[in-house]
């Protein structure tokens, strides 16, 4: 066993009993049922208070072993010693010495998988040797020591009702089949995704028609087939509607090349709510309190009809306080979060509006190489191309967002509220890290390692998820794992967090930016 620091990792998950009990309690209680125990478990985690968490019968299964100072040889080997030092494992892995053995095991739990205590949605298969292991190495985040061999997933037959869209917030209208209520794989269906009109042509989909259904990976129901002998005969074709099912009915557009069509009205009630709830999730804005149920109360009250709007909501206590819920705890909370949106740094601001094609990274991406809004929405095709990483269709929702007349108005509204639009708003000019990766591992007690991130990129460093010759330092703190034995190995110089901070003091870097 091992004899000084170790790390051990697994899965937090709910056993099908656990979960139908507990769906029980929630009925007897008045409240709806949980879908699926995979989303329940991880909605569970995302919970901020601990005491709720522990009212959930999760459970844990370790599945990985690094140690200091003993030779590891095999993920078999270190699943017994998990098992010895009383860390539950579920089933011991089975060894497979060919391919023969690996098909035949596979077959095996295909039909034994539902009479297991737990969901599952396929094998995992490993290379046993940790030392072959290492050798194979990664692509990218991917193993290619390890695949997962995934069940063909559950189906069920039911009628489909009718077909309604769903409006996102870039306005991309989606179709979405309304179904005639049927179980699988332990949870209800009564909607499914039908992605787009190609879709619903490939199948050759009527409404009427008798449907199968099934789940991907055990958790996404979608529709995948339609049973033809079953069709009535008034069955008629479908075709998405000319207009927005929103109450602007705005004409919808389908741009060339692309399957989605499009809400291009502004002013779109979905739009706007869709908007909102990407503005303050936790990548964004990291609006607490701001969740699906209260933005649609916030747009249905007409007190946010866009963006810029959260920042009068203050305005707006009086008609809060007298709706069911609205406690003034509640409403200061709320305040409190959205004024603290005004610290977000620049690259945060960009990706949370929600650009099309503009996500996490690309935002980052955007706001190094164009360090302020004036200079960004001044740019040329000629200049945004001519960023690597730009491509002809990130340029063109650039070009295309800032000539929008209405969008130019709710940014408008946003600087004079007090968001950063620069980088130098946050002290983010400085390039003393140019040319130096990073990367981070373990748990560091004076920032979250994505506030680490963003202080190594906000002055000109690249932040790496693996280790590689070319990296010039890792960030180790507690309880660091597989990457600091991976630099001590490859001599990449290792940092604590206090030598972290140090440099960046060193380097003129300013750490509370």
């Amino acid at each position: 066993a091992p004899a000084g620091r170790f790390e051990v990792r697994g899965e937090v998950y709910l056993a099908r009993e656990d979960f139908e009990h507990l769906n029980e309690q929630r009925l007897a209680a008045g409240h709806e049922a949980f879908a699926n125990p995979r989303n329940t478990t991880a909605g569970t985690l995302k919970q901020l208070d601990a005491r709720e968490v522990a009212k959930r019968p999760l459970q844990f299964v370790a599945y990985f072993l690094y140690a200091d100072g003993i030779p590891l040889q095999s993920h078999s080997g270190n699943i017994a010693i998990l098992q010895s030092l009383g860390f539950p494992i579920g089933m011991m892995p089975t060894r497979c010495s060919s391919i023969n053995d690996v098909m035949q095991f596979i077959d095996t739990y295909e039909s034994k998988r539902f009479e297991l205590p737990f969901q599952i949605d396929g094998i995992v298969l490993k290379v046993d040797s940790l030392r072959q292991q290492e050798e194979l190495g990664f692509v990218a985040r991917s193993p290619r020591w390890a695949i997962a061999y995934k069940y063909e997933a559950q189906k069920a037959t039911t009628l489909l009702k009718n077909i309604t869209l769903q409006v996102g917030r870039t306005g991309a209208v989606t179709p979405v089949a309304e179904l005639e209520p049927v179980l699988l794989a332990g949870s209800t269906i009564s909607r499914a995704t039908l992605h787009n009109e190609d879709y619903i042509r490939s199948l050759d989909l009527r409404i009427g028609d008798t449907v199968v259904i099934e789940k991907g990976g055990e958790v996404i129901p979608k529709v995948s087939a339609v049973i033809l002998e079953k069709r009535p005969l008034n069955a008629n074709s479908y075709h998405i509607p000319h207009f927005c099912p929103c109450d602007m009915k705005s004409e919808l557009h389908r741009p060339d090349g692309e399957a989605n069509y499009y809400c291009v009205a502004s002013g779109c009630p979905w739009q706007i709510r869709r908007r909102i709830e990407h503005f303050a999730s936790r990548k964004a804005m990291d609006i607490e309190g701001l969740g699906t149920k209260v933005v649609d109360e916030l747009v249905t009250l007409g007190l946010i009809q866009s963006l810029d709007g959260l920042y009068n909501l203050h305005r707006h206590v009086d008609v809060l306080a007298e709706r069911d819920g609205w406690g003034k705890r509640s409403i200061d909370k709320l305040l409190a979060a959205i004024e603290g949106t005004k610290s977000q740094p620049y690259q945060r601001v960009l990706y949370a509006l929600g650009i099309r094609f503009i996500g996490e990274g690309t935002a980052k991406i955007v706001a190094r190489a164009f360090p302020s809004l004036d200079v960004l929405r001044s740019a040329t095709k000629e200049q945004l191309l001519a960023v690597n990483e730009i491509g002809e269709r990130i340029a063109d929702s650039l070009l295309e967002f800032f000539a929008d007349e209405s969008e130019q108005k709710m940014i408008a509204c946003l600087v004079e509220a007090g968001l950063q639009f620069s980088q130098e708003a946050v002290g983010q000019q400085s390039t003393v890290l140019q040319g130096q990766t990073f990367v981070l591992t373990g748990e560091l007690t004076s920032m979250t390692r994505a506030r680490a991130g963003e202080l190594i990129e906000l002055h000109g460093g690249k932040v790496s998820s693996s280790v590689s010759k070319k990296t010039s330092y890792v960030v180790a703190g507690e309880s660091a794992g597989s990457k600091l034995q991976k630099a001590q190995e490859l001599g990449v110089s290792i940092l604590n967090e206090e030598e972290f901070l140090a440099l960046l003091e060193r380097s003129g870097a300013s750490v509370n930016s």
